[in-house]
């Protein structure tokens, strides 16, 4: 499941009672259709109702379906928390009932030409922030927030509630450009989401005022043959006789930035290409062509989630 940069973070969405019986029976209650404004309470099962159904009609192995249902139980157990209901009755947070209608459709419907998930929302970074504008938070950067038990849906207004000497505090996202400190993060917000883009290459370099400061200015990673000062300029972490350099396949590696391939293969730390085919044996995402690896399998880009 994708994380969103927050330092990093992950999440995404609740429940209630009534919608118990959508994750049981596997669709929409017919007193709830997608045209119709979809209640508070019972958001996160309606949404992974609509994200799990279309593996079932796309004829995807029972495991990527199991999964979707196993995260749904797990994530939307006990949502919407204490917190979350006071966020929304006390104004921190704002739910949008008719966007909520509109994304769960948006989601359910991929199932008609088996589209991946991410190809299916069509979303910027900037979304994720409001969940596809289901979820708006209003406490500003800087002002003490409350977690509300998931990191991607936050009282803060475009931003994340983020841990800071005496409590949490809201962390804004903030552009290429644009002032960076401990309550403003760096994130490249009108980057268009990819099953191939990583949620860690979501965020932007801090720029330090001097190299002791605690504050300066967002700018955008240097990629490969770009110019460089040190390693933290580079995307891939590597800056050799001051320009960028990636690593080709099997090379060493750590992490898949690393890689001109953008795959770093777990067991044996080499640099691999990532385009291991549909049914074949994997670790990862990265690894397969379809970039959807669900129980050490690669399957079809629809039978992916997050």
């Amino acid at each position: 499941m994708a994380s969103l940069p927050t330092g990093s973070a992950s999440g995404w969405v609740f429940a209630t009672a009534f919608a118990l019986s959508l994750a049981s029976t596997g669709c929409l209650l017919e007193s709830h259709p997608p045209s119709d404004p979809v209640p508070f309470e019972g958001f996160c099962d309606a949404f992974f109702d609509a994200l799990c159904e279309p593996l079932e009609r796309c004829d995807c192995p029972l495991a990527a379906t199991h999964a979707c249902r196993a995260e749904a139980r797990e994530l939307c157990a006990g949502v919407p928390s204490a917190a979350m209901i006071r966020a929304v009755d006390e104004g921190r947070l704002r739910y949008d009932g008719a966007a909520a209608a509109r994304l769960v459709a948006r989601v359910g419907a991929r199932g008609d030409e088996c589209a991946g998930f991410i190809d299916t929302l069509g979303w910027r970074v900037r979304d994720l922030y409001s969940f596809g504008g289901v979820f708006e938070g209003t406490v500003p950067a800087g002002a003490p927030c409350e977690p509300l038990g998931f990191e991607l849906i936050g009282e803060c207004a475009f931003g994340s509630c983020v841990p800071g000497g005496d409590g949490h505090r809201c962390r804004g996202a903030v552009g290429v450009g644009a002032r960076c400190d401990a309550t403003h993060q760096c994130v490249d917000l009108e980057a268009r989401l990819t099953p191939e883009r990583g949620i860690d290459r979501l965020t932007l370099r801090c720029v330090p005022d001097t190299p002791a400061a605690d504050e300066g200015t967002c700018a955008a990673w240097v990629e490969a043959g770009g110019a460089c000062d040190g390693d933290g300029a580079c995307w891939s972490g590597r800056c050799e006789a001051g320009r960028c350099e990636t690593a080709e396949e099997g090379a060493g590696c750590v992490v898949s930035r690393e890689c001109a391939s953008g795959y770093c293969r777990s067991s044996d730390a080499r640099c691999r290409p990532g385009d291991v085919a549909v049914g074949s044996p994997c670790d990862s995402d990265r690894a397969c062509e379809s970039q959807v690896c669900v129980a050490e399998t690669c399957l079809p880009a629809g039978c992916g989630t997050f």
